[in-house]
C-alpha cells in the first residue's frame, strides 16, 4: 500500500464516524494517483454507492491535506467479494430486489380525465426528468388512483434507468420495519436500516397519513431520511389522503413538502368512468357498446375498486355461465345488484344519520352536537363525523359547520375515533351495524 494512502487513511478517520470509517472506508482499496485524480476501488456495489453519496468530500480532503494539492475522487467496482462485517446484512438491501413495484401499474393504463390530469401530468414529468419537482405530494380520497400513480412512476424510472435503486412503501410497513429493528437493540441493525433507505434514488411513500402523533420516534426517522434525500436530489413522491396541511405530523416536516408540487386527484368523474369501464372492458374480454359504457359510468358511483368490482361481477357471471358475449340486459343487471346499495346510501342524509345516532348511542341531539368534553358525549361525536366523512363523502369543512367546530377539530375527531375502534371491539362492532343500517334499510 502507498504510503500517502494510509497518510490519508489517518486523516478521514478524522472526519469520518469510527462505526463507518471501519465498515465503508477501511474495505476500499488504493489504485493508483493519476493526473489530478484518485483511483480506488470498493469491493461491493452498496458501499460503491453509499461512499460516493457520503463520504467522497472527505477522501479529497483528506487527501489535499496529505498531498498538498487537489485530487477527484474515482471511485471503481472491485469484482471481489468483500468479507467484511455488515455485508450480507447491506447488499441485500442494495441488490434492487426489494423495490416493492407492481408492473401492472403504468401510465399505459391509466386513465385520465380532468378530475386527476395534473396529478397524472407531474408524476409523468418526474419519471422523466427525476428531481423536477421534489417531493411530489399527491393526495385525494381512497381509491382514486394515488397507489397506482406511484407504481407507475417507479416502473418508468426502472425502465428508463435499470440502475436507479427504486423503493415503494406505505407508512405502515415503514412503521413496523422501524419498531422490529429498534427491538432488535443492535447498533448495527439500525444502522442497516438507515443505510437501506439512504441508497434509494428514489422514494415512493404512501398513505403517510398514518404516520401520525403516536409514532414520533417513527416521524423523527423519516424526517432525517427526507432530509438526506432532498439534500442530494433524490426524487421523493408522497401520497396521502388530505392536503398536507391536514397531516397530523410536526410542522416541520410538513413544511418540507411545500417545496416542491402538491397535486389534487378528485373522485372519478363520468368521463374518467366510462374510460376505465372501456379498458376493463377490453382488458378482460367483455365487449360493450357506448351506449352501455355511458350507461355504467353515468349509473355507477365510487372508486375504482368499485368499479372493478363490477367488473369482477360480470366476468365470473360469463365465466359461470359459459356465456360468448355478455347481453346489455344482463350486464345491467348484474350492475345494478352491486349498485343498490350506493343508491340507498345516498338516500341519506346528514340529519338522519345524526338522529339514528343519537338514537343507537342513547344521546341527545343537543349533546351530540354541542360542546360538552364530557366523556359520554365525545365517542359519540366523533363517530358521528366519520360516518359522515365516510359514508356520504362529506368534505371535513362542511362536517365542521354541522358541529360548529374547526376544520381541524374534525381531522382529529375522525383521526382519534379511528384510533380507539381499532382497541375497542365493541366500538368497532356498533360503527359496522350502523353502516349497515344505512346501507340495507
Amino acid at each position: 500500500m502507498e504510503l500517502s494512502w494510509e497518510q490519508i487513511l489517518e486523516e478521514v478517520s478524522k472526519l469520518v464516524p469510527p462505526f463507518y470509517f471501519k465498515n465503508f472506508i477501511m474495505p476500499l482499496q488504493f489504485r493508483k494517483f493519476e493526473g489530478q485524480e484518485i483511483y480506488l476501488s470498493a469491493p461491493s456495489s452498496a458501499i460503491k454507492t453509499h461512499v460516493e453519496a457520503k463520504y467522497a468530500s472527505a477522501i479529497e480532503t483528506a487527501t489535499y491535506q496529505i498531498k498538498g494539492e487537489s485530487f477527484k475522487l474515482i471511485l471503481l467496482l472491485d469484482k471481489e467479494e468483500s468479507s467484511f462485517k455488515m455485508k450480507d446484512a447491506i447488499e441485500s438491501r442494495f441488490d434492487g430486489s426489494d423495490t416493492e413495484l407492481n408492473e401492472e401499474y403504468t401510465f399505459d393504463n391509466y386513465c385520465t380525465s380532468d378530475s386527476n390530469r395534473l396529478a397524472y401530468t407531474a408524476a409523468k414529468s418526474i419519471s422523466e426528468s427525476p428531481a423536477k419537482f421534489n417531493p411530489l405530494y399527491l393526495f385525494g380520497p381512497v381509491g382514486v388512483g394515488k397507489t397506482h400513480l406511484l407504481h407507475a412512476i417507479g416502473n418508468e424510472i426502472k425502465r428508463r434507468d435499470p440502475w436507479k435503486t427504486i423503493r415503494y412503501v406505505n407508512s405502515i410497513s415503514f412503521l413496523n420495519e422501524f419498531i422490529f429493528t429498534v427491538r432488535q437493540n443492535n447498533r448495527d441493525s439500525l444502522e442497516s436500516f438507515k443505510i437501506r433507505y439512504q441508497s434509494y434514488n428514489v422514494l415512493l411513500f404512501d398513505d403517510i397519513q398514518f404516520l401520525n402523533s403516536s409514532a414520533e420516534k417513527t416521524q423523527e426517522e423519516f424526517f432525517a431520511l427526507f432530509n438526506f434525500l432532498y439534500e442530494r436530489k433524490r426524487q421523493i413522491v408522497i401520497a396521502s389522503d388530505r392536503p398536507s396541511y391536514e397531516l397530523p405530523l410536526h410542522d416541520r416536516l410538513k413544511s418540507r413538502f411545500v417545496h416542491g408540487l402538491q397535486a389534487d386527484i378528485k373522485e372519478h368523474d363520468l368521463q374518467l368512468r366510462i374510460g376505465m369501464f372501456r379498458q376493463y372492458s377490453k382488458l378482460y374480454d367483455i365487449p360493450m357498446s357506448d351506449e352501455m359504457l355511458a350507461w355504467l359510468g353515468a349509473n355507477s358511483e365510487g372508486d375504482s375498486r368499485a368499479l372493478l368490482g363490477i367488473m369482477n361481477d360480470l366476468i365470473l357471471f360469463k365465466k359461470a355461465y359459459d356465456y360468448f358475449v355478455l347481453p346489455e340486459d344482463k350486464i345491467k343487471e348484474i350492475a345494478n345488484a352491486r349498485l343498490q346499495t350506493n343508491r340507498k346510501r345516498i338516500g341519506y342524509n346528514p340529519d338522519q344519520i345524526i338522529d339514528l345516532l343519537c338514537e343507537r348511542m342513547h344521546i341527545a341531539r343537543k349533546d351530540l352536537l354541542g360542546k360538552s368534553r364530557k366523556a359520554d358525549f365525545i365517542t359519540p361525536r366523533h363517530l358521528c363525523m366519520f360516518l359522515l366523512h365516510e359514508i356520504l363523502s362529506l368534505p371535513k369543512a362542511q362536517i365542521g359547520r354541522i358541529f360548529s367546530a374547526q376544520h381541524s377539530t374534525v381531522i382529529h375527531g375522525i383521526d382519534k375515533i379511528q384510533e380507539k375502534m381499532a382497541g375497542d371491539v365493541n366500538l368497532a362492532d356498533l360503527y359496522q351495524s350502523i353502516k349497515h343500517q344505512i346501507s340495507f334499510q
